[in-house]
């Protein structure tokens, strides 16, 4: 079965498409991103992009607005986990 999106996720969706990732890529791109600020959901944007980089995803290049909409999607999930 598969899950409802939320407005945050649909919205991540769609400025990742902005960004340039392909639909298909998108779940591997988050699990890269939520990789990236998991240890320090503190760490600058410039410092997530360095990591993502390092990850391969030297062309994509994150705003404040997707880090943002990513780390509530990220947060949102791991709420609906510990319930």
């Amino acid at each position: 079965m598969r899950k409802k999106s939320t407005a945050i996720e649909k919205a991540l969706i769609k400025e990742l498409k902005k960004l340039g990732i392909e639909y298909r890529t998108v779940p591997r791109f988050m699990k890269d991103l939520t990789y990236s600020f998991q240890p320090d959901p503190f760490l600058s944007l410039s410092d997530v992009n360095e990591r993502l980089h390092l990850l391969g995803w030297e062309g994509v290049e994150l705003n404040y607005h997707t880090l943002q909409l990513a780390i509530a999607s990220y947060e949102r999930e791991q709420s609906k986990s510990a319930a």
